[in-house]
């Protein structure tokens, strides 16, 4: 008979378990792990930006409910062509690879719904390697300052939600804007003001809870039944 009591109890309890989960998308100890697509928007001395594209891996940590710490490490590749009027030099053209790393505090402003707005600053650290064509090749390093592979650091924030599908899997839309980087970051020294850019981010994420919780309350039944 204890036996069967218990077995019906941790029915139950599992039952209200994943209820309970299911009303709080974003709980305390919970920990997402996805990749994301990148669009990069920039800001130069070049009149025309192509698209440019990147991508990375997300990692995300709710320590509580409405509070998260998240950090997006990726690649891009930043494209533009066209200088505008006034520089001095014959570059048509440049590409910039970059590569990432960002660590954001997070506002989660309805952790309790499958669809969460939040609002986020934190640090970015960006080492990049800027290139140019001129005269039709490509892959040249302008001369006017020894612009070349440099590392920067800023400070970013942004908006965004994550839609969640179920439980343990969510889709993030994000965008972020960080203080002007460098005048250096389209290969090109003596613009008008310095260089940035704007990301766009796209990604999808796995959810893993704490199983503490579940091995505690599954635990006290064991012994209040026996």
């Amino acid at each position: 008979m204890k036996n069967l009591v218990l077995r019906m109890s941790t029915t139950i309890a599992v039952l209200f378990l994943i209820s309970a989960v299911a009303m709080g998308q974003m709980r305390s100890n919970k920990f997402g792990v996805g990749l994301s697509g990148s669009y990069f928007m920039l800001q130069s001395d070049f009149s025309t930006a192509k698209p440019s594209l990147g991508g990375g891996v997300d990692l995300s940590y709710s320590v509580t409910e409405y509070f998260s710490i998240r950090t997006s490490m990726g690649v891009g590749l930043l494209e533009a062509k066209t200088l505008k009027s006034g520089t001095t030099t014959l570059a048509s053209s440049m590409q910039t690879s970059l590569i990432f790393g960002n660590l954001y505090l997070t506002a989660d402003l309805s952790p309790n719904g499958e669809f969460n707005p939040f609002v986020f600053v934190g640090g970015s650290g960006v080492y990049f390697d800027s290139r140019a064509t001129v005269a039709g090749v490509s892959g040249t390093i302008l001369r006017n300052g020894s612009v070349g592979k440099r590392m920067k650091a800023t400070v970013v924030g942004g908006v965004g939600f994550d839609y969640f599908v179920s439980e343990f899997l969510s889709f993030t839309v994000a965008g972020e804007m960080g203080l002007p980087y460098s005048d250096l970051l389209d290969g090109y020294l003596g613009g008008s003001k310095k260089d940035s850019y704007q990301r766009i981010s796209l990604g999808v994420k796995y959810y893993f809870f704490d199983q503490d919780f579940i091995t505690r309350m599954l635990k006290a039944l064991e012994e209040r039944y026996k």
